[in-house]
């Protein structure tokens, strides 16, 4: 699967001179936890999440010299400028791996140096949790190109679990049917009911 395809479009995004106080109010009312930092040629250079904001908010200690103790005030004062992107030709696996690799939450997604959306975890597992009507349609899909026409099983699938019904010839079509069914992604496991046909010999 492509990053393309999951992740959130348009994105929210601060430019470095875009106010602290503007920021951290963007990400409390998009229920968001970080956003990509643009420049002035709308370049990705950096990333702003709460925690960085938090961080900003919290008392500078004595010895702590940046800015002269003075509060930061834009941005670009409190972004993390080391930026991990991904083409939108990128598979989710490695947004994935970034995210594990740099401990990040968000990866940008670009086309050239232009910003097309972002990728979170959530949407990274809320990839990997299928919604039961497409396992439903692929595992149809499946059956129907197997048996050569439409409808000849009927596929019920319950939170990845997929109960297919219908009459098989034998015991081996059942278990080819069980079987292609289970390699849909998604799948938890498979359900077929043991019905076949008796053949009568005279």
């Amino acid at each position: 699967m492509k990053v393309r395809e999951i992740m959130t479009r348009p994105v929210m995004v601060v430019h470095t001179d875009t106010p602290v106080q503007e920021a951290a109010a963007m990400l409390t009312a998009h229920n968001i936890t970080s956003m990509p930092v643009l420049d002035d040629d709308d370049q990705v250079v950096g990333i702003v999440s709460e925690a960085d904001l938090i961080r900003e908010r919290m008392p500078r200690h004595e010895n702590d010299n940046t800015d002269h103790g003075v509060p930061a005030h834009l941005v670009s004062q409190v972004m993390t400028d080391t930026v991990v992107c991904l083409p939108d030709s990128a598979d989710t696996a490695d947004a994935a791996e970034l995210m594990l690799n740099y401990d990040v939450r968000a990866v940008p997604i670009v086309s050239g140096s232009r910003l097309q959306g972002i990728v979170s975890r959530r949407d990274l597992l809320r990839s990997l949790v299928r919604d039961d009507d497409a396992i439903a349609a692929e595992v149809r899909s499946r059956l129907d190109y197997y048996a050569g026409r439409h409808g000849r099983w009927s596929v019920e699938v319950d939170d990845g679990v997929v109960t297919v019904g219908g009459r098989f010839e034998d015991e081996a079509e059942r278990q080819v049917v069980s079987v292609l069914a289970r390699t849909v992604s998604g799948v938890s496991s498979v359900h077929t009911d043991r019905h076949h046909h008796h053949v009568t010999t005279s």
